[in-house]
């Protein structure tokens, strides 16, 4: 399947928990950080499902860890990664996921960050530095969802990804996602 193909993100799409597909590509993030950086993984038990492309949510998850472990520069690196039921105050009977991804690496300055803005909404034949979100940037869009990006330097980035609920979803119980826990590791996070 190929993600620039119109329409390909829809097909193959099945109602899901985001929790499952981190619990999935855990083993392949951990073999890429290997011992530079500890993840920390964080999944609402209750969040609802998504109707998403289970592939396409695989490569954008291992893409912002990459770029994620790519940040970091110090013995001491940290990337958080989280799965949370959220409802807008704005649109209160519209539950969505937020997928978090967060690092403690260098960070952007804001004339960085507006220019990684402004190539995501650059054609999808563009090239260079970049490309990897706006791929990540087309398939979130592609379901329906929205992507945030916040960084400063030193600081470290965050990447926010809302997707909206499954149709006829509120929350669910997965049994699965460990409140807080790497069921990898064990390890708590904050």
């Amino acid at each position: 399947m190929n993600p620039s193909e119109p329409g390909s993100y829809k097909r193959a799409r099945r109602i899901l928990s985001l929790s499952s597909v981190v619990r999935g590509a855990l083993p392949v993030m951990r073999a890429a950080v290997g011992n530079t950086a500890v993840l920390r993984i964080a999944m609402d038990p209750h969040a609802p499902l998504v109707e998403v492309n289970p592939i396409a949510m695989h490569r954008v998850l291992l893409k912002l860890v990459e770029n994620a472990f790519q940040a970091i520069r110090q013995p001491h690196g940290v990337i958080e990664i989280g799965v949370a039921g959220m409802t807008s105050p704005d649109h209160p009977g519209c539950p969505f996921v937020r997928l978090t991804v967060a690092d403690n690496g260098v960070g952007m300055d804001v004339a960085t960050s507006d220019n990684l803005r402004q190539r995501l909404l650059e054609p999808a034949d563009a090239c260079g530095a970049g490309l990897g979100l706006r791929i990540v940037h087309r398939a979130i869009r592609a379901h329906g969802g929205r992507l945030q990006i916040d960084s400063h330097p030193g600081q470290g980035t965050t990447v926010r990804i809302d997707l909206p609920a499954a149709p006829g979803q509120s929350a669910v119980l997965d049994p699965g996602a460990r409140g807080g826990e790497d069921p990898i590791s064990g390890h708590r996070s904050k």
